[in-house]
């Protein structure tokens, strides 16, 4: 299997083309794919396309690579010094070829990309490696179904002790804005927020480890009611569910990423940064406003969020999952389930 390439041709200008400085911070993949020069770039005006022509000569073999889309790769730095070249397939190899004397400027060029690249840090992975610790997420599921089944069994008295009543909140009983949390309307309400809950965390536990990752959802959970109920102060409002924390651990995902992108130069750019902050309030304003007219209380998810955004940004600034040990994990969820604990025997005493 072959296929050539042959650089387009300059055209007569009349003007000497301009001369652009590339930046070093693009990636010479990138700087490739347009067209660019390692070193210099020309205007893609200066060019036009000519079909392809049979070499002067035998080829000489500049390079050897196993993958086609390394030889391509390669290609486009020739081309990118306007010297023709040709891709052909030789057993399980893909091997780039030039013309007679054209192979010592290959050979500097190609090696100064290969130097280029070897010296570029490594991309940082989208996800955070490690295996998601599925037990937990269990435990979870199993704690909101549990608290539920025992609101249905015990009814209007329990479910009273722990509504988030704002003005409740604030004459200090501070134990509703987390007794709400476990709280549900109904078994649709139960169900969307352990599907949507268990779906952040889950990008959240390798990021964290696993007790930092819930101690921060119920802390996000319980302050953003808090603030939810100063919000609503003298209105004599009362919210229940665990939704709020929910959106705190999507805004713990868009803090850390955004809080990742800014610390490495290489992802500090604007659109690098834009991208996790739209796919966070994005999936706010999809998921957490709600019908008009609905019972939805879209303030409680917006705090949960914001609070969640501060935890994800302050969480990764720490680098939590480095420093912290498996004592202080195991501690850290032990007082996630304790908080859950303590606040409902202050809220029955």
């Amino acid at each position: 299997m072959r296929s050539c390439g042959r650089p387009a041709q300059v055209a007569k200008l009349s003007r000497p083309p301009t001369v652009m400085t590339c930046p070093a911070w693009l990636p010479a993949r990138i700087r490739g794919l347009m067209g660019w020069r390692i070193r210099e770039l020309l205007p893609i005006s200066a060019f036009t396309m000519s079909e392809p022509q049979e070499p002067h000569g035998p080829l000489i073999e500049v390079g050897r690579y196993a993958r086609l889309a390394a030889a391509r790769e390669r290609a486009l730095v020739v081309a990118a010094r306007t010297l023709p070249h040709w891709i052909e397939r030789d057993g399980d190899a893909w091997v780039l070829r030039v013309e007679p004397g054209a192979e010592e400027e290959v050979q500097r060029e190609l090696a100064a990309f290969e130097n280029e690249e070897r010296a570029r840090p490594p991309t940082r992975p989208v996800f955070p490696e490690g295996k998601i610790p599925t037990l937990s997420l269990y435990v979870a599921a199993a704690v909101l179904a549990g608290f539920f089944a025992m609101q249905n069994r015990l009814g209007s008295a329990w479910s009273e002790r722990g509504v988030a009543q704002s003005a409740e909140i604030l004459r200090g009983e501070w134990w509703r804005t987390v007794t709400a949390l476990t709280l549900h309307a109904d078994a649709s309400h139960v169900g969307a927020n352990i599907a949507t809950g268990l779906l952040f965390a889950a990008f959240l536990l390798p990021r964290f480890g696993t007790g930092a990752t819930w101690l921060a959802v119920v802390l996000s959970g319980a302050l953003g009611n808090a603030l939810n109920a100063w919000g609503y102060r003298g209105a004599g409002h009362g919210s229940i569910g665990a939704s709020t924390a929910c959106f705190g651990a999507l805004g713990m995902l868009m803090g850390a990423e955004l809080f990742a992108r800014w610390r490495e130069p290489e992802t500090r750019s604007r659109w690098q940064l834009v991208l996790p902050l739209g796919a966070g309030l994005g999936l706010l304003a999809f998921l957490g406003v709600g019908e008009e007219g609905g019972r939805v209380d879209y303030m409680a998810h917006c705090w949960g969020f914001v609070v969640g955004t501060a935890a994800g940004l302050l969480l990764e600034w720490l680098r939590v999952k480095e420093r912290a040990s498996p004592a202080v994990q195991r501690t850290a969820a032990a007082a996630a389930l304790g908080l859950l604990g303590a606040a409902w025997v202050l809220a029955l005493r």
